[in-house]
């Protein structure tokens, strides 16, 4: 669902677009103009339509899996963005811990670990929490926390099954806010940078669920992140393209969990594309076809936020919960209809969007907001 508003914007623009993705319930297929079942991941096959239709731009929103596949093309068909090699360090996460470290980015401490004993060995060498993570996913699939050894083998065996490479590393779990960012790069060049709030589930699993723009701290934090991310489009190599990041400020200041070639999801286009007063899809797009887009110079929209409507229960929405008039509500069900539980272990059924002047207070009205509606819905059980 999150490619749905990228499809829509390409499709406003007038462009010829095409989609592809495995045959499946995914609502971009509906939408799409031109539709082939391929495998995104699939870099041979994606590159072998590329060509075939002699397209003019290629890119993704939300989702890591096609990096590669997106790289390999812009190489091939020499298109505007990240090429290859660096595409791959933005979809393995020890690639680019590696391309951090050598280039003095801050990030955590970390291991490959290719068998449990070595998950073991980084764990007591640590005074603190760690997290094990599979190095080739997105959308915090597989990532956990662990807090002592007990907990180590079902997080290593979730890693394991959320990769496709089977490839893993545990990571220090630093302690502090999670916030993010996305960057958008030109010509090799920070252009814009915007922090961003973040909500996010509970450890073991943190999965993102909200966001808000500005940050509420934003003053303080941008002055420190400015050089990281200047140093991180560097180690990358990303190149036209919006970036998403993951910080985590901790009691050395802030450091990069993730960076990734690729918008964020969770409503993240929207959330900064409102308060900036641009659309990132179309900002996107056009990063894609080598048209260089033009930015304001400072925000011309209002502080906002968005928080997901996520169920935990399988079965049929019998009736929504209370809405507050006030708010932007977007539902990608009706009533009726039959939900089920994603790879998250979650049912996101849209999302809540509130606008207003003061950041702090956008964010916990939307988190209210949220709250309100799934504890108010009224849904009836069914067999999976």
């Amino acid at each position: 669902m999150y490619q749905v508003p990228l499809i829509e914007k390409a499709k406003e623009m007038g462009l010829e677009v095409h989609v592809c993705s495995q045959k499946g319930n995914y609502p971009g297929i509906d939408i799409a103009p031109f539709f082939y079942e391929i495998d995104i991941s699939d870099k041979k096959n994606i590159f072998s339509l590329a060509k075939r239709l002699n397209i003019d731009g290629i890119l993704t929103t939300a989702t890591d899996v096609c990096l590669e596949s997106i790289g390999h093309v812009v190489n091939e068909l020499n298109l505007s963005g990240t090429g290859l090699e660096d595409s791959k360090a933005c979809l393995d996460k020890n690639l680019m811990k590696q391309r951090f470290i050598h280039n003095g980015v801050p990030t955590p401490n970390y291991l490959k670990v290719n068998n449990l004993q070595d998950a073991i060995k980084f764990f007591n060498k640590r005074s603190k929490s760690c997290v094990l993570k599979p190095t080739d996913s997105s959308g915090s699939r597989g990532v956990t926390k662990v807090e002592c050894i007990s907990e180590i083998e079902f997080a290593f065996n979730e890693a394991f099954k959320f990769s496709k490479t089977k490839n893993i590393i545990i990571e220090e779990w630093l302690e502090g806010e999670e916030f993010g960012a996305q960057a958008v790069v030109i010509d090799n060049e920070l252009a814009l940078l915007i922090l961003h709030s973040d909500i996010t589930t509970t450890p073991p699993h943190r999965i993102p669920i909200g966001h808000g723009c500005p940050h509420p701290k934003e003053s303080t934090l941008y002055p420190l992140t400015l050089e990281i991310v200047n140093k991180a489009i560097i180690a990358l190599g990303v190149n036209n393209v919006v970036c998403n990041i993951d910080f985590i400020q901790s009691s050395t200041g802030p450091q990069i969990i993730e960076m990734t070639c690729r918008m964020g999801g969770t409503r993240l286009p929207e959330v900064c594309g409102e308060y900036w007063g641009v659309n990132f899809y179309e900002l996107a797009v056009k990063l894609s076809l080598g048209i260089k887009p033009e930015i304001p110079l400072i925000p011309t929209g209002l502080p906002n936020a968005a928080h997901n409507l996520n169920l935990t229960t399988f079965g049929i929405i019998e009736k929504f919960g209370k809405m507050n008039k006030d708010f932007e509500w977007k539902l990608t069900f009706n009533e009726g209809e039959k939900v089920s539980i994603n790879a998250a272990n979650q049912i996101d059924i849209g999302y809540v969007h509130v606008k207003g002047a003061d950041a702090q207070t956008v964010l916990t009205d939307a988190t209210f907001a949220a709250q309100k509606f799934c504890n108010t819905i009224a849904m009836r059980e069914v067999d999976k």
